[in-house]
C-alpha cells in the first residue's frame, strides 16, 4: 500500500520520524531504505544521473495484519483454499511522488533480505550512485499494490475543509460526514476483497502455499537472487579496489587487429596522439566515469550536474577533471549530420579521413543496414548507465565496436555483457539501458546512430574532399 504526500508540513514531519527511526536502528532492512537517495535500481524509466531519481522515501513500516472473507464470486471454499481465510500482512510506504514500479521493488527487495536470498549489504549496492552498474530490485506482484492514500493537511487549514474523507471534527465542511466516510470505507474493503481475490486466483498447492506466491518466488525472486549475489561480490571487490586487480594481464591480450578495423584504428590512434582531441561537453559527461585528479573515487553524480548545469551549451570545459589512466584520458565526441544543421561537429573538418573511414566501416560491417548519419566516438570511456537522447530514426538500432589493446570493457545491456572487442552488434540505444564494464588498456569506440531530425540523412554522403580542403 503506498501513500503519496501532498503536503509539506506532513512529510517534514515523517522526514524527522525517518531520521530518528534510521539513526536507532541502523541495521534494520527497512530503515536503511529511508531519506533521500537514488533510486535508479527501482524503476525501469530512471537513471542514476536523472534528477527524478533523487527521491525521499518517509516511511516503512507495517500497517497491519487483516485476514478477509470473500463476499464476492465463488464460494469461501473454493476462494481461500478450503480455508476460512489468511491473513495479509499490509506494509504502508510514504513518499514524495513514487517512480513507476519503485513501491514493488522496495517491498520486492525486502521480501528478498528478509527471507534470506540476499545479504543486507545489498542495500549498499542499490544506492551507490558511484557504482557505475544497474541491478533492478526484483519486481513484486502487482496485486497487492494500492495506493492508500493522498494527504491535503496545509490545503485543508487554507480552506477550514476535511479533504481527505475521515471522521473528525477540525473542520465542519468537508468529507468528514458519516454517510461520505462510510461509503469510503466500505469501497477500501471492497478493494482489499478484490485483492484477496486476485492472490488466491491461481489456488493454493498442496502444501497450502499460494501457487501465485511459488511462482513468484521460482520465476522472480530466486533468479534475481542468483545474479544479485555475484553483482554483490563484484561490488564488495569495487568498494576494495580489488576490481582492476581482477582484470586479465594487459599482456594476454591478441594485439593482431583485423584487417577491416586496421584503418580506422591506425587513424583513431593518430587523432589521439596529436593532441587534438575534442573536448567531451559537459551533459554527456554525467553519463562518463572519471577519476578526479587526487582522488581513487569517482565525482559524485550531483556535485556532477550542478557543474553541468551551470556551464554554458556552448562552453567545453568539463564537469570532471579527468585522470591520466592506464589508457590515458577519457573522452568522446560525435561527427557526422546533427539535427540542428547550422551547427555541426567540429570533428567533421578536424579529422575528414576519420569521419570517412568510420562511415565506410558501417557499411562494411553490416552492408544491409541503413547508413547512419552520425557516430559517436569515444576513447577509453567508461559510461554509466544510461539510454541515449532523442528517438532513433531512419533504423531502431544504434550499432557499436569496441577496438584497441584492452582488456574488460564489455557493453552491458540491460543485465547481458557482450563482448564488442572488434565484434559489432546492434541494440536499442534509446529504449534499453547499457553501460561499459572497467576495463584496463586503450580501448576506442564507435557507435553509429540517426538520431531525431536526420531522418533520410546518411553520414556517408557528406562530401568529404570538401571538408579535406577547408582543414
Amino acid at each position: 500500500k503506498q501513500t503519496q504526500d501532498s503536503d509539506t508540513t506532513q512529510a517534514k514531519k515523517y522526514k524527522e520520524e525517518g531520521t530518528e527511526e534510521i539513526d536507532d536502528s541502523k541495521n534494520l532492512p527497512a530503515k536503511r531504505f529511508l531519506r533521500r537517495k537514488r533510486f535508479h535500481n527501482f524503476s525501469p524509466n530512471v537513471l542514476a544521473h536523472d534528477f527524478l531519481a533523487y527521491r525521499r522515501l518517509d516511511r516503512i513500516y507495517h500497517r497491519g495484519t487483516i485476514r478477509l472473507d470473500s463476499t464476492t464470486q465463488g464460494s469461501e471454499s473454493d476462494l481461500y483454499g478450503g480455508s476460512r481465510s489468511r491473513p495479509f500482512v499490509v506494509f504502508s510506504l510514504t513518499g514524495d511522488i513514487f517512480l513507476y514500479e519503485q513501491a514493488r521493488r522496495v517491498i520486492g527487495l525486502l521480501i528478498a533480505i528478509l527471507r534470506g536470498c540476499i545479504d543486507i549489504d545489498i542495500l549498499d549496492l542499490v544506492f551507490d550512485e558511484n557504482y557505475a552498474h544497474l541491478l533492478s530490485a526484483p519486481l513484486a506482484p502487482s496485486v497487492g499494490l494500492m495506493q492508500g492514500e493522498a494527504t491535503y493537511m496545509t490545503w485543508e487549514g487554507r480552506l477550514n475543509m476535511v479533504l481527505s474523507a475521515r471522521r473528525t471534527h477540525a473542520f465542519s465542511k468537508g468529507f468528514n460526514d458519516e454517510d461520505i466516510v462510510t461509503s469510503v470505507e466500505q469501497w477500501e474493503e471492497s478493494v482489499l476483497k478484490d485483492i484477496a481475490k486476485g492472490w488466491y486466483l491461481d489456488g493454493t498447492g498442496g502444501n497450502g502455499e499460494l501457487n501465485a506466491e511459488s511462482d513468484w518466488l521460482e520465476t522472480v525472486l530466486y533468479p534475481w537472487a542468483r545474479k544479485a549475489r555475484e553483482e554483490l561480490d563484484s561490488y564488495r571487490r569495487w568498494k576494495s579496489g580489488e576490481i582492476a586487480s581482477s582484470l586479465p594481464p594487459l599482456v594476454s591480450v591478441d594485439t593482431s587487429v583485423p584487417a577491416i578495423y586496421a584503418k580506422c584504428l591506425q587513424l583513431l590512434r593518430e587523432a589521439n596522439s596529436n593532441g587534438a582531441w575534442p573536448d567531451t561537453s559537459a551533459q554527456r559527461q554525467l553519463v562518463m566515469l572519471s577519476t578526479p585528479n587526487d582522488e581513487s573515487q569517482t565525482t559524485n553524480l550531483t556535485a556532477a550536474r550542478i557543474a553541468a548545469a551551470t556551464n554554458n551549451s556552448e562552453s567545453r570545459s568539463c564537469a570532471y577533471s579527468f585522470k591520466e589512466g592506464e589508457g590515458g584520458a577519457s573522452g568522446s565526441f560525435s561527427v557526422g549530420i546533427m539535427p540542428d544543421r547550422s551547427s555541426q561537429p567540429k570533428g567533421n573538418l578536424q579529422f575528414p579521413e576519420l569521419v570517412r573511414a568510420c562511415f565506410e566501416l558501417e557499411r562494411a560491417l553490416l552492408p544491409n543496414r541503413e547508413p547512419s548519419s552520425t557516430i559517436a566516438i569515444n576513447r577509453n570511456a567508461q559510461f554509466r548507465p544510461h539510454t541515449d537522447k532523442g528517438a532513433g530514426a531512419g533504423q531502431s538500432t544504434s550499432l557499436i565496436v569496441a577496438m584497441g589493446n584492452f582488456v574488460g570493457g564489455e557493453l552491458m545491456v540491460e543485465g547481458e555483457r557482450k563482448d564488442i572487442r572488434y565484434n559489432a552488434i546492434e541494440f536499442n540505444g534509446w529504449k534499453q539501458r547499457h553501460y561499459t564494464l572497467p576495463f584496463k588498456g586503450e580501448r576506442y569506440s564507435l557507435v553509429w546512430f540517426t538520431p531525431k531530425g536526420c531522418e533520410g540523412m546518411r553520414g556517408i554522403d557528406i562530401d568529404f574532399d570538401s571538408l579535406s580542403k577547408e582543414n
